[in-house]
């Protein structure tokens, strides 16, 4: 147990805490990625070409991106419910702008400042480790990353379906109305996390700091690097797969391609499970045998594509590999320093969402000059250097 904090520290960790906690974590995330499912119903709206109204969902991402930096810092200096307060009502009004929104410039503004704001998993995270016991952060991160993709995939479905009864503009509307609904709940799970340790530094200062202070600590380099190239494999194949799906041989509808998302919200379910295997084997060696799993999945992408209930299986334990990686190099990372774990997960996170982001572009590149086949090339071969970095990356002394 860390010197600086109490045992009673870790003592504020409820259930119902962690529920309400996992609740809006799904929430915020599905917002900055249910744009993806609604841009042929945006461009019908705004009469405009799909590749115009894609830049829409570029400003989400580009938004969440600069907004990890810049807002996530402010945990070392605030309470987390104060900043989540803060956060979760711009994040509601910029929603509602968002659906009111009258044309593409407008609307890009609008779901940028949702991107912004819509990090707030990034506070929550290391607040709730702050919040309880030593052994049980790999279960607790677990299922708040398990959320985060039960609220990716469930809300990109569920936004596919919602288009089609009350239009992008009602389900835009309806998001907006969810996180006014949860955040009191979450400012109660959060009412006794532990407060941040100060800094005298600017924040500016500090945001610098942050990515020294990563240089200098090699497990949360080690870490970082290895999720980043994990995310960049996702974000790969997700980008591609709308394209692939309605594309020959297969010639899916769009629906019928949205709905195959709740094969990643399966794999968030299960996500939580690897948490409690993190907790009883230890983070490193439980994230190497993700790892694997990650490799095998994305090779089989290569010989599985065209068989949609096979593909599927595939999909699936890669996402948990995946989602089940992330959890276990966060828990790694943040426990060189509990309490210093607002400062280290802002440094975590803005390596992995930066350098993983790049997946976004590189995806549609690699399928535009080879399919599907191309892509699972790809995506191996990302995984592969995955885990080269988790065995050979850099680590603290013993």
């Amino acid at each position: 147990m860390n010197r600086n904090m109490s045992p009673q520290a870790y003592e504020r960790m409820a259930p119902r805490h962690l529920l309400a906690l996992a609740v809006f974590c799904g929430i915020s995330a599905s917002t900055v990625y249910i744009p993806q499912a609604l841009l042929t119903n945006i461009s019908t709206d705004f009469d405009v070409s799909h590749q115009a109204s894609s830049v829409i969902a570029a400003s989400t991402l580009l938004g969440y991106a600069i907004g990890i930096p810049f807002l996530v810092p402010f945990g070392t200096r605030v309470r987390s419910s104060a900043q989540v307060a803060v956060q979760g009502t711009v994040l509601a009004v910029a929603l509602l702008l968002a659906a009111l929104s009258q044309n593409v410039v407008a609307a890009t503004l609008a779901f940028f400042a949702v991107g912004l704001v819509g990090n707030l998993s990034q506070v929550i995270i290391p607040a709730a480790n702050r919040m309880c016991a030593p052994e049980k952060r790999g279960a607790t991160n677990s299922v708040l990353v398990g959320a985060l993709l039960i609220g990716l995939f469930g809300g990109r479905a569920l936004a596919s379906v919602s288009a089609d009864w009350i239009g992008w503009r009602g389900t835009i509307g309806a998001c907006a109305l969810l996180v006014a609904l949860t955040l009191p709940t979450t400012l109660w799970a959060l009412r006794r996390a532990v407060p941040p340790v100060g800094s005298a530094l600017s924040h500016f200062s500090l945001m610098s700091a942050a990515l020294r202070g990563a240089c200098g600590n090699p497990v949360l380099l080690r870490a970082a690097l290895t999720q980043s190239l994990v995310l960049g494999a996702f974000n790969s194949v997700w980008a591609v797969m709308v394209l692939h799906l309605t594309g020959r041989p297969l010639s899916w509808s769009v629906t019928q391609a949205g709905l195959l998302g709740l094969v990643g919200l399966l794999a968030g379910l299960l996500t939580p499970w690897s948490g409690r295997l993190i907790d009883e084997y230890g983070a490193r060696r439980m994230t190497g045998l993700f790892l694997m799993v990650l490799l095998l999945s994305s090779a089989s992408i290569y010989f599985t594509h065209s068989a949609p209930v096979l593909f599927g299986l595939v999909l699936f334990f890669s996402t948990w590999a995946t989602q089940s990686a992330l959890s276990g190099n966060q828990v790694q990372a943040l426990s060189t320093s509990p309490e210093h774990s607002a400062q280290l997960n802002t440094a975590f996170s803005f390596i992995v969402f930066f350098i993983g982001g790049f997946g976004g572009v590189v995806g549609p590149l690699t399928f535009t000059m080879g399919g599907i086949s191309a892509v699972a090339v790809e995506v191996t071969a990302l995984s592969f250097l995955a885990l080269l970095v988790w065995r050979f990356g850099p680590s603290a002394r013993p």
